[in-house]
């Protein structure tokens, strides 16, 4: 159950929740009064517009959504304190993700550095053309893969989804691309969540 305490944040109560504890978590980040919080549910609704202006599935576009900020919902609050790890298997929140958005949406956000990686180096142009802070996250998350890297990457059914988010995240919102109020993304939250058979 949601509690909002002193109007600072809220929080989830267990590993399992429902679209409405989510959304109202998902609200309170995006007109959260810090900024380092706020920018963080800002640029996943710039994310999951990418998505939408793709006309992505369902599912893609939630994980576009979730990507950002999904080691804050798993840890269901706003306190910055409490979701500091970069690791999602660290801090639990892969768990989280596949109990609440199911393995599509969860191994589509675990593999985002792995993409990245796969891109730099089948493409050395890709690597060449990210920011220096990029290409050494790509350095600190194993670097270029070897053969039998890019094989189980390749073999991933959820990898072009991993892909997709990274060419999002590389390219930034383009000006055509209008992004939605949070409100918008309700319903796909609700259908993933609907599609595992949770109460909502």
């Amino acid at each position: 159950m949601i509690a909002i305490r002193s109007g600072d944040f809220v929080r989830l109560g267990g590993n399992s929740s429902t679209a409405t504890e989510l959304f109202e978590l998902l609200h309170a980040g995006d007109k959260h009064w810090d900024s380092t919080v706020s920018n963080i549910f800002f640029q996943a609704r710039q994310l999951a517009a990418s998505a939408v202006s793709e006309n992505s599935e369902s599912s893609l576009i939630v994980a576009a959504l979730l990507f950002r900020p999904c080691q804050i919902l798993a840890s269901g609050t706003l306190q910055a304190g409490d979701w500091t790890s970069d690791s999602l298997h660290e801090t639990g929140t892969y768990d989280w993700l596949e109990t609440n958005f199911g393995k599509e949406i969860a191994e589509t956000i675990r593999l985002q550095p792995f993409a990245k990686r796969f891109l730099a180096t089948l493409i050395p142009k890709y690597f060449s053309c990210l920011t220096t802070t990029a290409q050494c996250r790509v350095v600190s998350d194993g670097g270029f893969m070897t053969a039998s890297e890019r094989l189980t990457f390749g073999n991933n059914r959820c990898h072009h989804h991993a892909m997709k988010i990274a060419s999002w995240i590389d390219r930034g919102v383009e000006r055509h691309v209008q992004i939605p109020e949070m409100d918008f993304f309700r319903p796909f939250i609700e259908h993933a969540i609907g599609c595992l058979g949770k109460p909502r």
